[in-house]
C-alpha cells in the first residue's frame, strides 16, 4: 500500500482561503479542490472569514428560472428553488474585499 504524505503548508488553510479569494472569484467546490480539503470543512472556513466582514458572496440562482437568492445568509449552496422548486442551482461565488 502507498503510503500517504501530506501536503507541506506555510499558511493554515483559512489563509489560503482568503489569499485565493483575494485574486479571483471562486465557488466552494472549487476551493475545496485547490486547497485539497473537503467541501463541507471550506464552507466552515468561509463561514468564519464572513465574520470578518471582508468576503463578499455573489449569490446563488436557479438554473430553471433565474431566481437569484441574496437575501441567504449561509454560505453553502442551496438545495432547491424557493420559486419553481428547481434543483439545478449555480453555486454561490466568493471573493475579498478591502484586504
Amino acid at each position: 500500500m502507498k503510503e500517504i504524505i501530506p501536503t507541506e503548508r506555510h499558511e493554515t488553510v483559512r489563509q489560503e482561503i482568503v489569499k485565493l479569494l483575494q485574486e479571483r472569484s471562486l465557488a466552494a467546490n472549487a476551493l475545496s479542490k485547490i486547497t485539497r480539503k473537503p467541501e463541507k470543512e471550506i464552507y466552515s472556513h468561509l463561514e468564519q472569514i464572513k465574520k470578518s466582514g471582508a468576503l463578499v458572496i455573489i449569490p446563488a440562482e436557479c438554473s430553471d428560472c433565474g431566481f437569484k437568492f441574496k437575501d441567504r445568509d449561509r454560505a453553502n449552496k442551496p438545495s432547491k428553488c424557493p420559486k419553481c422548486k428547481g434543483t439545478f442551482i449555480t453555486p454561490p461565488l466568493f471573493t475579498m474585499i478591502g484586504c
